[in-house]
């Protein structure tokens, strides 16, 4: 039978509100604020009359005891609001990201944390005549509560009754008002509509940043490191034939010629790296690139070892800085040129490059080579895979030191841990750092999604709560990121119970077997529905892509219920399968494996029409956190064919690397769990998967629609 479109939008649309809104909270941190504007409410709890005030922060109510990492931040305000008055502006608009719209930055651009505080990667601060607020997700809040002092107030993105920035302008200023930010830091798309929202009040473009005005004391410098030639036997394929599909790729997109922003988008395509933003290996620099153009902007040290001109042989090279400047002369001899627009983790070009580009040319479409990158080549492919089996070693190492010596009362703590991590990994072939700032969190600072530990707040590892882990490497060969949720003593019953319910949506979401025209954000319900079921769930996205010695977050994927844009899976797309739990102020619960889609056969009618999930992050999971009465069959099967590959090829790897410590440790943390059934002769990584009523039906619902439209 066939099945109406139209009408299975709308009742899986309906049937996902009523889903999502199980719990009061909800996955309210999967949307950006904007996307919740046009969302009916579920409720009269959800509706709120006025926006929030510096005075609802539990940190800032009369007799709170400051948290220790809490930022004066009142100097700051008076020296940008000087500024501000000098300027003729009412309000200015402080974002996270520098000219590139890269989620990681130098610390050199860390303009929005210098002025607010908050050190998270995703946050805006906005800041008027007599108020500053600051808007960021989820995974921040508990975070932004220590870090902002009680000059701002905390706006808490997809909470009900939480205004968006325009709005709350509109609500704060007069007509006559102005607003201002740097049009170099943000993204087309953003400042448009931005603009559309505000008006009467003006949108200025302020090319003079206020915040480099102010900040003149104690900021780091930029990296002075020069960049380097990823060979190819890591990259696989020649920037000559990269660029060559490329530029066949343009007309197909309606253009002639390309700016190129992202700066993981020209290290991947002209197989170049560098170290100008941290665990991030790239160099600042732009591309134009037309059928007879081939043009990269970059500051001359950067570029200029003997190997590197010999590599860029047949580029021409101009200065980083005048980038913007050239673009209208560069285009006079194309028809139309693709501006990167945004597109999940990339933010795409700036509105400074895309009113540089003459108007009647102007193309704003998602970047052809993101696209090309996401989907790696066999070369890349296989690096992953290594770099996950070092990785591994390294990780598995660093625990079985802990497991060994905390029982004789050897102190670990959370910056030791990530110390220890940093030092293990670079004893790995071709180890380049980590890949983001470890996140080591014990008891309550687990809770916090992001938290990163500190000298004010590093807690002791005890043997009472639970340690949450999340860390990753660069390698030549591949980028990690992994997460373990750990316990070094008795855990309780309800430890026990939270960390199963989260390995249950883990594991669900890893054996899945769907059709290839399925979409990313649809099957982030797997991860889910255990929690949901008994009323949890957590603030943020249960999947990203991950890059090939580049970013650990890299578009198009993202696992997530909420999302306003859904990418079909490819081949050879890395993605994470994170879920957690996180109760305040006690502990915190995240699994993350990468994963890696591969096609899977079938001797049916339908042979060739369906994808798989091949793991691809080699760790234990913690074994005496599981309640193994909690799992069904097919999830014990799985945990065990995993704990038999995790065998092979760590333990073997531990071996050839004499680190019999840690061998030992893998050895037992890996023995079966019991089974309930014989497997036969099928694989349990392609069993059905067993999970709750509502999440069978929705995921029945929208995995056969895409089968009868295709």
């Amino acid at each position: 039978m066939t099945l109406d479109s139209g009408k299975f939008v709308l009742f899986a649309g309906i049937f996902i509100v009523v889903l999502v809104n199980l719990t009061e909270s909800g996955p309210v941190a999967l949307r950006n604020a904007g996307d919740w504007d046009s969302v009916p409410s579920i409720g009269t709890h959800l509706v709120r009359k006025r926006s929030p005030t510096v005075n609802e922060r539990p940190g800032c109510k009369q007799g709170a005891i400051p948290s220790p990492n809490r930022v004066n931040t009142t100097q700051r305000l008076i020296d940008l609001r000087e500024q501000m008055a000098t300027y003729k502006i009412s309000a200015y608009i402080v974002t996270s990201d520098n000219a590139h719209q890269g989620e990681e930055v130098s610390p050199h651009d860390h303009r929005r944390e210098f002025i607010c505080g908050l050190s998270g990667s995703a946050g805006t601060a906005v800041i008027t005549k007599d108020a500053a607020a600051v808007w960021t997700d989820g995974r921040y809040f508990l975070q932004a509560e220590n870090e902002l002092d009680c000059n701002w107030i905390l706006m808490k993105q997809g909470e009900a009754g939480v205004p968006s920035i325009t709005g709350w302008l509109k609500e704060v200023l007069a007509d006559s008002d102005v607003v201002a930010a740097d049009p170099t830091l943000i993204g087309t798309t953003t400042w448009q509509s931005n603009e559309k929202e505000l008006a009467p009040i003006t949108f200025e473009p302020l090319l003079t940043n206020l915040i480099d005005e102010i900040w003149t004391t104690g900021r780091p410098p930029l990296n002075d490191k020069p960049g380097f030639v990823l060979h190819l036997n890591y990259s696989g394929v020649s920037w000559q034939d990269k660029v060559e599909r490329l530029r066949a790729e343009l007309p197909k997109q309606g253009a002639d010629a390309l700016v190129i922003t992202a700066l993981d988008e020209v290290a991947w395509l002209l197989n170049i790296r560098g170290f100008d933003v941290p665990n991030h290996p790239v160099t600042l620099a732009y591309m134009y690139v037309s059928m007879d153009k081939l043009v990269l902007f970059a500051d001359t040290n950067k570029i200029n070892s003997p190997e590197m001109q010999t590599h860029l042989t047949g580029v021409t090279q101009l200065p980083y800085n005048e980038f913007v400047a050239k673009l209208s002369e560069l285009a006079e001899s194309a028809s139309m040129v693709l501006i990167p627009s945004q597109f999940v983790y990339t933010g795409g070009s700036s509105y400074a490059v895309y009113n540089a580009i003459p108007e009647g040319k102007r193309l704003l479409k998602t970047s052809p080579v993101l696209m090309m990158k996401a989907m790696k080549n066999t070369v890349e492919a296989d690096g992953m895979m290594n770099a996950h089996l070092k990785d591994a070693v390294a990780l598995c190492d660093v625990i079985s030191l802990m497991v060994e010596e905390m029982p004789k009362g050897v102190a670990w703590d959370e910056l030791k841990v990530s110390a220890e991590l940093l030092k293990y990994r670079a004893e790995q072939k071709v180890n380049q750092g980590a890949s983001f700032t470890t996140i080591a969190g014990y008891g309550s600072n687990g809770a916090i999604i992001h938290y990163s530990p500190s000298a004010e707040t590093n807690k002791v590892i005890g043997n009472t709560s639970l340690f949450l882990l999340d860390s990753g490497g660069q390698y030549y060969d591949g980028t990690t990121d992994v997460t373990r949720t750990l316990h070094f003593g008795t855990p309780t019953a309800e430890q026990k119970k939270a960390y199963t319910l989260v390995l249950m949506g883990h594991l669900d979401l890893a054996r899945l077997v769907f059709p290839r025209t399925s979409k990313d954000g649809r099957v982030d319900v797997l991860a889910r529905a255990p929690l949901f079921e008994q009323g949890l769930d957590f603030l943020h996205g249960t999947g990203h892509g991950i890059g090939h010695f580049g970013s650990i977050h890299e578009s198009p994927t993202r696992v997530a219920i909420g999302s306003s844009v859904e990418s079909k899976f490819e081949e050879n797309y890395f993605f994470s399968d994170e879920p957690g739990y996180y109760k305040a102020g006690d502990f915190g619960i995240r699994i993350e494996s990468i994963l890696r889609v591969v096609n899977t056969t079938f001797k049916t009618e339908f042979p060739d029409r369906f994808f798989r999930f091949e793991a691809v992050t080699l760790v234990p999971f913690e074994r005496k956190l599981i309640e193994i009465d909690m799992l069904n069959d097919g999830q014990i099967d799985y945990i065990n064919e995993y704990y038999t590959l995790i065998r092979k090829k760590v333990g073997a790897e531990m071996q050839k690397q004499g680190r019999t410590r840690a061998y030992n440790w893998l050895m037992s943390q890996t023995e079966p769990l019991q089974l309930t059934i014989d497997s036969g002769n099928a694989s349990a990584m392609n069993k059905p998967i067993g999970v709750g009523i509502l999440a069978q039906v929705l995921i029945s619902l929208l995995l056969s629609y895409y089968i009868v439209k295709n």
